[in-house]
Order: C-alpha cells, then sequence, then structure tokens
C-alpha cells in the first residue's frame, strides 16, 4: 500500500469519525457566539446614535421654520449646542444653516444666506447645484430652509466598522413668514437675500423686502 492510499484511508476514516470533545466544541462555539453578541450590540448602537441624530436634526430644523424674527450666527452657534444635548453626543457636532430660494429667470436654486458652525463653511450657489435633486420643487417666491448636522461617531469594539460621520440634510418651508431673514449685525438691516457684491455698510439687500415686522438692528 502506497503513502497516498493510506492518506486517503486515513482520511476517509476521519470524516467518518463522530467522535467529539465537548470542551472543545464549546470553547469554539462560545467564541461565535461572544463575536456575534459584540457585533450585534455594536450595530444596534449605531443605529440608535444615528435615529438620535436623525430626530435632533428635525428639531433643529423645525425651530427656525417657526421664527418670525431675523437669526443670526449667535442662534446658529446656540443650535448646535442643543443639537448636542439633544443627541448627547461626546464627539465633534456641527450644523449648516442655508435660506435657499428659487430664481425662475436662471431656473436653478439659489443661497440666500448659509452659515456653519466650527469649521464648516457655508454653503455657495455653486456647491447647492450639486444637491438639487435632495431640494423639493418651489414656486416663484418661496423659501425653504436647509438644515445639515454632522456628528462624529466612533464605534466601540473593533468589528469592521469603522468610524464616521453621520449627517442629515433636511428642508423645512418656514411656517408663519415668507423666509427667515438673516441678521449680519453690521449694522444692516436684516433681509431675506444678501448679495456679496452689495457693500453692507450702505445698508443694502436685494431681497426687497418690505415686512414692516423686521426691525433694523439698533443694538450697539
Amino acid at each position: 500500500m502506497n503513502i497516498l492510499t493510506q492518506l486517503r484511508h486515513r482520511t476517509q476514516r476521519f470524516l467518518r469519525n463522530d467522535r467529539g470533545a465537548m470542551p472543545v466544541e464549546g470553547v469554539l462555539a462560545s467564541t461565535f457566539l461572544i463575536w456575534w453578541y459584540i457585533a450585534s450590540f455594536q450595530f444596534f448602537d449605531a443605529f440608535r446614535q444615528k435615529n438620535i441624530d436623525q430626530k435632533g436634526a428635525y428639531t433643529v430644523a423645525d425651530l427656525i421654520s417657526r421664527e418670525t424674527d431675523a437669526i443670526n450666527a449667535d442662534y446658529v452657534e446656540g443650535l448646535n449646542t442643543l443639537y448636542d444635548f439633544l443627541t448627547t453626543s461626546r464627539l465633534p457636532t456641527t450644523i449648516r444653516v442655508t435660506s435657499v430660494f428659487w430664481d425662475n429667470d436662471e431656473a436653478k436654486n439659489k443661497v440666500a444666506w448659509s452659515y456653519g458652525t466650527g469649521e464648516k463653511p457655508g454653503l455657495t450657489t455653486t456647491d447647492l447645484q450639486g444637491l438639487a435633486n435632495r431640494i423639493p420643487n418651489m414656486a416663484i417666491g418661496d423659501y425653504t430652509i436647509v438644515v445639515e448636522t454632522f456628528t462624529a461617531y466612533e464605534p466601540m469594539f473593533n468589528i469592521g466598522l469603522n468610524a464616521h460621520w453621520f449627517t442629515n440634510f433636511i428642508t423645512t418651508r418656514p411656517r408663519f413668514t415668507t423666509c427667515v431673514a438673516w441678521d449680519k449685525e453690521d449694522g444692516s438691516i436684516p433681509a431675506c437675500i444678501y448679495d456679496t457684491d452689495i457693500d453692507p455698510s450702505d445698508n443694502d439687500s436685494d431681497d426687497n423686502t418690505t415686512d414692516t415686522t423686521i426691525d433694523p438692528d439698533t443694538s450697539t
């Protein structure tokens, strides 16, 4: 009997053997069960945090949509603090608020004003075109508020889920006014649209707003 025949017979006997050791099998099974339990907990936590972040983003968007007075940078920074509280995030978060209107002459959405917290820059009209499919159709003269939130997430266990950012993109129409005006806090009159080509020292804006409920900033 040659070596190959002996090897084949031994392999066949091994495959037919149904004997086993429960401690060894227990170690193998428990290892898989422990990994499965940790992985389930990790993915559940990730989905839980994503859900909390989404609810926080909708809360921030709803607050802005109810504003009848002009808002400013301090207001948005305060919303970021509120968002941190709502999401109980231990890691950095940023938000960006943008007022968008439809320009019928150029047939595209344009940025009226935009502000981002932290190091997040405001949106430009050029940047906005890449997000056009996420903005609902608007009639001429309509505005919508876009709230973006960014929350850092780091998994507790290394199971293949990498650290990343949870993002939300919420669009909300102002509830009680045509638009939510922006106060630049530079002495200019709060306006729905600010044209960067206009010198703010002239207290000019290009929205043609005649809403008497928006009073000039008289703070010193």
